[in-house]
């Protein structure tokens, strides 16, 4: 239950937020030292084509990003956290188009055309593994009573996701801003989704089920 969460920090959103409009001003301006970062920092990271990489990349792959979505969905509206069913395709496909959008407004070209389609500015792969891990965290890591095990699984989520990050700039598919801009974005549209969650839970609750929904308000 988002309910009983305190959400992120609003100093995390703002700080976010002000890295993100300032990336995508930079991008679209064609602001020559955010290109020169990228570059140096982009060969710091490596650049090729490596099996491991690909197979982060290939498991964080926008469209198998809808189906953990789903499968989440599923197993929390078989829980009987149906308004937190609904809210997590919500999120993930708004977020999905507002990501789309802002694609489409900066137009930046990837590095390396042949490695993927679309636009590179912000990371598909970056935005989603990060919604998807927040709805591990939230749902399944967050109620667990141990500490030190949620510390250890918190830690993990982390590291997957910047190996998603290195392994786009890695197999050349995007720079080092973009995933940046990507996760920037991902945090401001997360704390949006969550603070609608709230605003419009009473509603949803009374669509899916009335009950189920009054039991949860209670929760």
């Amino acid at each position: 239950m988002l309910n009983n969460s305190n959400g992120i920090p609003k100093r995390y959103v703002w700080t976010s937020g002000i890295i993100f409009v300032l990336l995508m001003v930079m991008v679209k301006g064609n602001v020559s030292i955010i290109q020169t970062l990228d570059n140096f920092l982009g060969s710091l990271l490596g650049n090729g084509h490596n099996a491991i990489m690909s197979l982060i990349s290939t498991i964080a792959d926008t469209k198998i990003g809808f189906i953990y979505a789903i499968i989440i969905a599923v197993v929390l509206w078989f829980r009987q956290q149906r308004v937190d069913s609904v809210w997590v395709l919500a999120t993930m496909f708004g977020g999905s188009v507002i990501a789309f959008i802002v694609k489409e407004i900066v137009q930046r070209h990837r590095p390396y055309p042949v490695v993927d389609t679309g636009f590179s500015f912000p990371s598909g792969h970056t935005f989603e593994a990060f919604l998807i891990l927040s709805f591990i965290y939230l749902y399944f890591i967050r109620p667990l009573s141990s500490a030190s095990t949620k510390r250890f699984a918190l830690y993990a989520l982390v590291v997957w996701q910047l190996l998603v990050m290195w392994s786009r700039v890695y197999l050349g598919a995007h720079y080092l801003s973009d995933t940046i801009g990507a996760l920037t974005l991902a945090v401001v549209w997360l704390w949006v989704a969550m603070w609608l969650y709230k605003r419009l839970y009473e509603m949803v609750a009374n669509i899916v089920n009335p009950a189920v929904g009054k039991h949860q308000k209670l929760h």
